[in-house]
């Protein structure tokens, strides 16, 4: 009897363990779920400071719009366009990404290999969407977003066919840096 007693002990010790030791990972898993379902959709707004982004642009007339669509629980696709707010249809760079939520951080990987942008120490809700973004320049850069429901994607995203590698499009102070980047 005492050897079933210890033998029961001792797997109620082991089953405790186990579920102690994954709980953690599961609310994990369920919080990047939930962030992921929420990104679903339209994100517009600005760089709130003075920055310096991965095309070589400076300033503060500088506006981003990001569409996210979820493909799994965890991530999905999406697409960017970055523009002047005083010649959105002249300036302007579009690109498209893949995007996953792990241990709360959100990872965007672009089409045209650009190092990997890391969104972090964010504030997700319904209607806001705010943080950093680390695109590997050893800057910091601080967005404010708003849901955009409104926002009318037909004119950058006209002659992009997605998953076939043309999934990006310069024109104005954005393809001049881009051109002189690759050169």
């Amino acid at each position: 009897m005492k050897k079933l007693f210890t033998y029961m002990t001792t797997m109620t010790i082991v089953l405790v363990a186990t579920m102690m030791f994954t709980g953690c990972e599961r609310w994990n898993d369920w919080e990047d779920r939930e962030e992921a379902r929420t990104l679903d959709g339209t994100w517009t707004g600005y760089i709130d400071t003075y920055m310096y982004d991965r095309f070589g642009l400076s300033g503060d007339c500088y506006r981003t719009t990001i569409y996210f669509e979820r493909e799994n629980s965890y991530g999905g696709w999406g697409y960017e366009v970055d523009y002047n707010i005083n010649s959105r249809y002249n300036d302007y760079y579009y690109c498209e990404f893949r995007w996953d939520v792990y241990n709360g951080e959100i990872r965007l990987r672009y089409d045209d290999s650009w190092n990997d942008v890391y969104i972090y120490d964010y504030s997700l809700s319904d209607y806001y969407f705010s943080g950093y973004m680390d695109d590997g320049s050893s800057r910091d850069v601080r967005f404010n977003l708003s849901y955009d429901s409104g926002f009318e994607w037909g004119y950058w995203t006209r002659g992009v066919t997605r998953g076939t590698g043309n999934s990006v499009k310069a024109s104005g102070e954005f393809a001049n840096i881009k051109k002189d980047a690759s050169n």
